[in-house]
């Protein structure tokens, strides 16, 4: 367009856009589309960055960190989704566009043709990017990049032909916060409430820190996710966050069993009350089925029931994978372990599990990028600096891998699991009176705060006592405790001889 022409040009067409039912119903979108539009008007598209959009535009104070507090990359995601169901619709006819391409919050102007908007038109649905059945806030965990390229359509032009099969797909996309579901658009409409900004607020950063998997993390995680249920009540994804966080800090050994498995069980039921396809749901409910109850098959039903509903959805695919690692059938769950990488590559979880089945097939190059990758993104995390440095040491990258230890020990102060996982490394690799001086750590700590009588017992186990080892896991087992799950493991093939032990493998009940 003339460039004497261009500015206002430009501000006649933000003006439809914030008019729009697409924009007008959130103002938090319109503040960052109006503000990214005029600081590039006004030559100053340089300065707009990450840090300088959450305090200027969603008034997060001089204290923001962008890598605590995604707030602004979702918020930039949801305004190219909320800008391709525009062109899609309502400005499918416009002349000019407004785009904000991805990795960036500097936005570009260009004229549409009809020329354009013909061949848009004419291109098979399949050649272009349309959302992907995926929960955005959920692949907004990324401390540092964007995530993974999932949600907006590129094509800023589709014409009014092609609105019928993507506009379905768009509209449940843009309700912020809840994931986009393979249910049938009307009872969607009907289901489905759009929570507030502040409890999409809450939800994003409730994913983001239960992904950390640190005690306090979690902790806040499950803050979050309350906030966000008081403020929308029926927030399904918030429910199944809520599950999830109650779940993992069960699953570590910070909290008895029964203390967050019953409250996961609650909150993922609930979650799926409200909407029943919810895929989220599907995996929170098959976690504590899995971990919890034992019951393996009706632990399968339900994520393969997630997949069903959301077969891009990140969390389905890395849980999914790592049922099957545990049941044994790692070459199953490779692929899906891999699929996570792929859909969600900046989750610590996911490249700390896909490292772990990586060591497990032997695949150890493999199994320390992805370490690497965990420990980049959270380096207090010692559950991923202790496979770092088994990775290293499979390597025989001795000095490397006693780094990452020390790292490991470092950080496990105060944490019952991490203390049980560096104190068993130190037994593997010769140093069994560190590993003495570790465990005599965990019973002292028992004595002010929960530690997994399973977390113990291994200990045990690989300081060779095997009769206190025995006691533990059958403590252990009493209590639920989700580690029960790697029974078949060979680090616990020195104790088939008992018959008690055997006992145990007999009541978990596995399958194959």
């Amino acid at each position: 367009m003339p460039d004497a022409f261009a500015a206002e040009s430009v501000r006649a067409q933000l003006e439809r856009i914030l008019t729009s039912p697409q924009l007008a119903a959130s103002p938090s979108l319109c503040r960052l589309l109006r503000f990214v539009v005029e600081e590039t008007l006004g030559g100053q598209g340089a300065s707009l960055k990450e840090y300088s959009l959450g305090t200027q535009v969603f008034d997060r104070g001089e204290a923001f960190d962008p890598r605590m507090d995604p707030i602004v990359r979702v918020q930039a995601r949801n305004l190219r989704t909320r800008l391709a169901q525009y062109y899609a619709g309502p400005g499918a006819a416009d002349g000019i566009a407004i785009e904000l391409p991805k990795r960036t919050y500097v936005p570009v102007f260009h004229a549409l043709t009809e020329k354009s908007a013909i061949a848009r038109a004419d291109r098979p649905l399949a050649e272009t990017e349309h959302l992907e059945p995926s929960l955005p806030l959920v692949q907004a965990l990324a401390p540092r990049l964007e995530p993974a390229p999932a949600v907006a359509a590129r094509s800023v032009g589709l014409a009014r032909r092609a609105v019928p099969v993507v506009a379905v797909a768009i509209v449940l996309a843009i309700t912020v916060g809840m994931p986009l579901l393979q249910s049938p658009p009307q009872q969607a409409a009907t289901r489905i409430e759009q929570p507030d900004t502040q409890a999409q607020d809450h939800y994003i950063r409730g994913r983001y820190l239960l992904d950390r998997q640190t005690e306090p993390d979690i902790r806040a995680g499950i803050a979050s996710f309350q906030q966000a249920v008081a403020r929308a009540p029926r927030f399904a994804a918030a429910y199944a966050g809520l599950a999830d966080g109650y779940n993992v800090l069960a699953q570590y050994g910070y909290i008895p069993p029964s203390e967050g498995m019953e409250p996961a069980r609650r909150a993922a039921e609930r979650a799926l009350d409200i909407d029943p396809a919810l895929a989220e749901g599907h995996v929170s409910l098959a976690a504590v089925m899995e971990a919890y109850d034992w019951n393996w098959k009706g632990a399968e039903r339900e994520y393969r029931r997630a997949l069903e509903l959301n077969p891009a959805l990140p969390s389905a695919h890395l849980w999914y994978g790592m049922y099957l690692r545990d049941q044994g059938r790692l070459s199953e769950a490779l692929p899906e372990l891999r699929r996570a990488a792929q859909l969600d590559p900046y989750s610590v979880m996911t490249s700390m599990n896909l490292a772990h089945g990586l060591m497990m097939e032997g695949s150890h190059a493999a199994a320390l990028e992805q370490a690497r990758h965990a420990t980049e993104v959270a380096p207090e995390l010692v559950t991923a600096q202790v496979i770092l440095a088994n990775a290293y040491r499979a390597l025989s990258q001795t000095a490397e891998a006693e780094r990452a230890l020390e790292r490991a020990q470092h950080f496990s102060a105060d944490n019952p699991h991490g203390l049980a996982m560096v104190a068993r490394a130190h037994v593997r690799y010769g140093n069994r009176e560190e590993g003495r001086r570790l465990y005599g750590e965990l019973e002292q700590l028992a004595q002010r705060r929960y530690v997994s009588p399973f977390d113990m017992g291994t200990v045990s186990l690989a300081l060779d006592d095997e009769d206190r080892a025995l006691a533990l896991l059958q403590e252990a087992f009493r209590q639920r405790s989700s580690g029960l799950i790697f029974l078949r493991d060979a680090s616990f093939t020195r104790m088939q001889r008992s018959p008690e032990f055997h006992s145990l493998i007999e009541k978990m009940h596995f399958a194959g």
